[in-house]
């Protein structure tokens, strides 16, 4: 990267250490001014380097801010950061150019898009440089027209050596071999910046029809055209992609085959058609095991006014961390009486709240409806091509995966696993008479494939592999007021289980142990692992499950509001035949 003395430096990417010496950036929010036809501040992220003090924002960012007001690069004229004034430059794939010079190669570029592309004679006047050019094109967003109809929009990528050269966005279909070439014609006389002018030796293209169609075009301008990969393109169409839509879905049909898709897509429409949430209940939840994998746990959705769909739990730990981690009546109630966004009281107590089912799970996945807008433009395009319609209501079945710290990313089951636990329910359900269905036990072949199901499962399907049983120790902190209400000072429970108890057992023979310990709700710091107050059928961890965690001592039991220590001590050798409880010293 080119080093000059630029107070702020807008990048494409973010980085971490500072361009100019290596240093590590320091991140956070910072109040930026836009100087445009009029002043406007936001308060965005920025990276500023701690030793030489420069400041690093995202293009991307900038962008946004342009179209909320139509401005482009041309009309900025300034900015200031932190109410000082700086000096900015944009970094081109490694170029450095000071901001006007960008608002003025942008501009230019404008104005030349307006204009009819030029003509052969003028493109073959161009100096001739020896270099490849790549030519892409995929389905990367969705466009409006005057009148409210949506379609599917192209984008298409001229590629040199080091930058993108040229760039168009068509709508309702792909770009046509007389259209590419006049996209290369702009690339070589009106190219994105910082490239300059100039003809290339070669033009390379991923696919055999559109070579052919390009050579009759291109070589009587002296351009070959040849066939091969063209990873600069995509790398850069993928970049465009991400900007066009924003924090939307990725696609998830894309690197599929066709007839895997085929066979998802006939089995999600065939689930949305049986309606297997009319014979099943809403809080029971399904184990599932593919050959010898591990087991995993499915829910069917669409019994509570939720949208009908089928979600997928990576392990037991995530199904109860999720279930028992529902948002507080109280701060509820003060979302509707728009308190929620109230500092003081309010924040103090969200400190110390515990968090929500979606916070607490990590990440929920699962099978749901999408109208044809909210899918990715690349898996409408592929849908459209394999003649795939929607499955229900007129919208589109598509595993969906949320991260709470990365938002929306590719599923983690594939769509033969979707496939697979699919058609196995519908089977299992379609043999039994009884609605709702109150139990299945059975290993179906499905397509040549052994699938198990457990339903209600209770997480204890799972093989276990350890030690016999644990002994843990309940006691209250040191500094907690209440703890010697219920268990006298210096004094603590020792508990002796099964491994393969649940612990909803160990909570019932704590309430039963001593009539000052009414509730045994289970925590891992905020993590509510079980409810006392909740159904006794709502899922339960292992004894053993507890044991696994990364630091089993971050355990907590709450008795009537009060926190008490859960600690694990050491494993048994020899399993006790029944939960074991008694008083012992604190040492």
């Amino acid at each position: 990267m080119e080093l000059q003395s630029f107070d702020l430096l807008w990048l494409s990417d973010p980085i971490e250490r500072c361009p100019r010496d290596d240093t590590p950036l320091n991140i956070h929010d910072a109040p930026l001014d836009v100087e445009g036809p009029h002043a406007e501040r936001y308060v965005t992220e920025m990276a500023r380097c701690p030793s030489c003090g420069r400041w690093h924002g995202l293009l991307p960012v900038l962008y946004e801010i342009m179209d909320d007001f139509g401005w482009d690069a041309s009309d900025i004229s300034g900015f200031a950061v932190d109410d000082e004034a700086v000096t900015a430059g944009v970094d081109l794939q490694g170029a450095t150019i000071p901001w006007a010079t960008f608002g003025e190669q942008t501009q230019a570029m404008r104005e030349a898009s307006s204009q009819p592309p030029p003509s052969e004679e003028e493109f073959r006047a161009l100096d001739q440089v020896p270099a490849t050019w790549e030519v892409r094109q995929a389905s990367a967003t969705w466009i409006e027209d005057e009148s409210g109809a949506v379609d599917l929009g192209y984008v298409a990528v001229v590629h040199g050596p080091a930058v993108a050269r040229s760039t168009d966005i068509r709508a309702g279909n792909p770009f046509d071999a007389r259209q590419l070439s006049e996209l290369i014609r702009r690339a070589g006389a009106t190219p994105h910046p910082p490239a300059e002018a100039g003809r290339p030796r070669q033009v390379r293209v991923g696919d055999d029809s559109l070579a052919e169609a390009l050579r009759s075009r291109l070589a009587p301008m002296g351009v070959e055209v040849q066939v091969g990969e063209t990873s600069l393109a995509d790398e850069a169409l993928a970049e465009i992609t991400a900007m066009l839509l924003g924090h939307s879905a990725p696609p998830v049909f894309q690197d599929v085959d066709d007839a895997a898709v085929r066979a998802f897509t006939e089995s999600a429409a065939r689930f949305y058609d049986d309606e297997p949430w009319v014979r099943t209940e809403g809080d029971r939840f399904l184990g599932v095991q593919v050959g010898d994998g591990d087991w995993f746990f499915a829910n069917v959705m669409g019994q509570m006014e939720e949208s009908p769909g089928l979600s997928l739990f990576d392990d037991w730990m995530t199904v109860c961390r999720f279930v028992h981690n529902q948002p507080s009546p109280f701060f509820a109630l003060a979302e509707e009486l728009g308190l929620g966004d109230e500092s003081g009281f309010l924040e103090e107590m969200a400190a110390f709240a515990h968090t929500g089912p979606f916070e607490a799970a990590g990440a929920l996945e699962g099978l749901t409806l999408s109208e044809r807008t909210d899918l990715h433009p690349v898996d409408a395009r592929r849908l459209d091509q394999l003649s795939v319609g929607p499955a229900a209501w007129g919208q589109y079945a598509v595993p969906r995966r949320f991260d709470i710290d990365e938002g929306l990313v590719p599923p983690h089951f594939s769509l033969e696993t979707y496939r697979l636990v699919i058609e196995a329910l519908l089977l299992a359900l379609e043999r039994r008479r009884a609605t709702p269905v109150t139990s299945i036990k059975t290993t179906l072949d499905i397509s040549g494939r052994s699938v198990s199901l457990r339903y209600p499962a209770d997480g204890t399907e799972r093989p276990y592999d350890g030690p016999e049983g644990y002994r843990f120790f309940l006691r209250g902190h040191d500094d907690d007021m209440e703890s010697p209400s219920r268990i006298p000072d210096g004094e603590r429970i020792e508990i002796e289980a099964p491994a393969t108890a649940l612990y909803k057992d160990v909570a019932k023979a704590l309430t039963t142990f001593d009539d000052r310990i009414y509730e045994a709700s289970l925590y891992e710091w905020k993590t509510c692992l079980w409810n006392d107050r909740a159904s006794r059928r709502n899922p339960s961890p292992r004894i053993a499950d507890l044991a696994e965690l990364r630091d089993p001592t971050d355990l907590g039991i709450e008795i009537g509001g009060c926190d008490f220590a859960l600690v694990l001590d050491e494993a048994l050798d020899t399993a006790p035949e029944e939960i074991r409880l008694r008083w012992a010293s604190r040492e």
